[in-house]
């Protein structure tokens, strides 16, 4: 199983007529015919004017074969292309493994969901994971992440993890509760000197993304 993230930023202030056409259009012509969709959000903190969607697919082959399908859809072409590209300003994305130790835990309930990717020192990918390995029943007590990757394809040497959230006021009650347990705290203290860089968005789903 892989999972591709998709980052779109948008023109300013054209974010929510990008989701109504993605949701509208690209949506019912799509379905999950050429990669099953998991989730599609808007930012709300963090790098803004941004749609992120998270799909999945059996294996790099089965999105190459799925990707060359969806470039011959003809309505896909005419009807959404055309209308989504001009909203855009740019496009980025990953190919994501999943934690061999860590399925995919779809949530449910939730109003917003915090999207954290991590740049480690080269080569620090497997140590960092089996650090948060081990401190994960020490964080599970507040809250679990919906999934935890590293990347495949993309910024290399990056782990990435998706976390939901009744409403922003519960994710913060939630860290705090966190940071404040001693074994979490120590599981920190492994997972921090092995990090380069550290970046946050807080999205709102969709009101057709699957994760909400």
């Amino acid at each position: 199983m892989i999972h591709e993230l998709r980052t779109y930023t948008i023109h300013a202030g054209r974010l929510g007529e990008y989701l109504e056409k993605a949701g509208t259009i690209g949506r019912p012509i799509r379905g999950d015919r050429y990669g099953r969709l998991l989730g599609y959000w808007g930012t709300e903190l963090g790098p803004l004017n941004q749609a992120v969607h998270l799909w999945e697919f059996a294996d790099v082959a089965a999105r190459t074969q799925a990707r060359a399908g969806l470039a011959k859809d003809e309505r896909w072409q005419k009807e959404y292309v055309p209308q989504s590209q001009a909203l855009l300003v740019a496009q980025e994305n990953m190919l994501l493994n999943p934690a061999d130790w860590y399925p995919l835990r779809p949530a449910s309930g939730m109003g917003v969901y915090e999207l954290r990717s991590y740049r480690l020192h080269p080569g620090k990918v497997p140590e960092w994971l089996g650090h948060f390995r081990e401190g994960m029943p020490a964080r599970e007590k507040y809250s679990a992440p919906v999934g935890v990757w590293s990347t495949e394809v993309g910024p290399l040497n990056t782990v990435v993890h998706l976390w939901g959230y009744r409403d922003a006021n519960h994710r913060a009650e939630v860290r705090k509760a966190a940071y404040a347990d001693p074994a979490w705290a120590a599981t920190l203290k492994k997972l921090q000197p092995l990090m380069l860089a550290m970046e946050s968005k807080l999205l709102i789903p969709a009101a057709f993304s699957p994760l909400r």
